[in-house]
């Protein structure tokens, strides 16, 4: 609306300075007139101005809302290319491209910096659910749903204002929320539990307001020193303690197979054993004098004394 207000005025100058040409030009034909040329050059380019307010550009990703110079809004384009409005109207452009919300660092006096539906600041500060405070860096992206844009400037204004009054708050609100779900340890070894936690809680309370969110990403958490040491400390007493218990079941097997095979030896003796009888005793007795005899040795055995094996009989 400037530009066409701006268009207007000089558009009326051009046609005084205009006419006051044409007045000295009826005086001094042969003369050049600079009053007529000014002017005459002044008002095309002001028509050229206040044609140009009639129409707008828009480009792929952004939606435009149009306001009138009254306050009232007057629809939204979400198409991309050359558009007509009211000389009257303003354009306020919402980028629906994939925006980032960037919370990282180490310290608070980290800056605060907004660029439309981006911003970045310094890390958040949690506590979980066992009671202990962490630092962490977070990331969240998401777009805009073009339909919502009307009711978002309705409600906030422009985007940059939506994202630093709202946006940015609701990110740091809902980290620390969530964090209050897990204990120390789940967000020390598995951080994407916390991390899909907090998607999910942006995504139920953002699809109100036309926000799409893209993907959460936790990247780093930082706990105090004493925390990670203690925590290490546990870890080194549970990989010995699960250490002891493999050593302890390796002997328990060790010990069960000695007893396994212990008794497969006694049942071996004593089925031996019982089978042992006085009968086959006699029977191998006389089975290995019989072998002993087939190799052309004398056996004398004479009644009630040992058996006596001589050498080879004579050819």
């Amino acid at each position: 609306m400037f530009k066409f207000i701006t268009s207007i005025l000089i558009f009326i100058i051009c046609i005084f300075v205009l006419f006051l040409g044409i007045k000295r030009r009826q005086k001094n034909d042969n003369k050049i007139n600079i009053f007529f040329i000014v002017g005459g050059v002044g008002c095309f380019l002001s028509v050229v101005m206040i044609a140009s307010s009639c129409f707008y550009t828009q480009d792929i990703g952004e939606v435009i809302v149009k306001k009138n110079w009254d306050g009232a809004l007057h629809g939204q384009t979400e198409d991309p290319g050359f558009h007509t409005k009211s000389p009257l109207e303003t354009c306020i452009v919402y980028n629906t491209r994939n925006m980032l919300i960037n919370f990282y660092g180490t310290t608070d006096d980290s800056p605060y910096a907004y660029d439309g539906g981006s911003a970045q600041g310094p890390q958040v500060t949690i506590n979980d659910k066992s009671g202990a405070s962490a630092d962490i860096d977070i990331q969240v992206v998401y777009s805009l749903d073009p339909s919502a844009a009307m009711d978002l400037y309705a409600n906030y204004g422009t985007q940059t204002n939506y994202t630093q009054s709202y946006l940015a708050n609701d990110v740091r609100s809902v980290a620390r929320k969530v964090s209050g779900k897990f204990d120390t340890i789940t967000m020390l070894t598995d951080r994407a539990q916390y991390q899909n936690a907090v998607q999910e809680a942006l995504k139920q309370k953002w699809s109100e307001n036309g926000l799409n969110v893209e993907q959460v990403s936790v990247q780093e958490v930082r706990y105090p020193e004493a925390i990670t040491q203690k925590y290490a400390e546990a870890q080194s007493a549970e990989i010995a303690k699960a250490q002891a218990l493999n050593e302890q079941e390796t002997a328990k097997v060790q010990a069960e197979t000695k007893k396994i095979n212990a008794q497969a030896e006694a049942d071996a003796n004593r089925i031996l054993d019982e089978s042992l009888t006085d009968k086959v005793l006699q029977q191998q007795y006389i089975n290995a004098l019989t072998d002993i005899g087939r190799n052309g040795n004398l056996v004398v055995v004479p009644e009630g004394s040992q058996p006596i094996v001589a050498g080879k009989a004579a050819q």
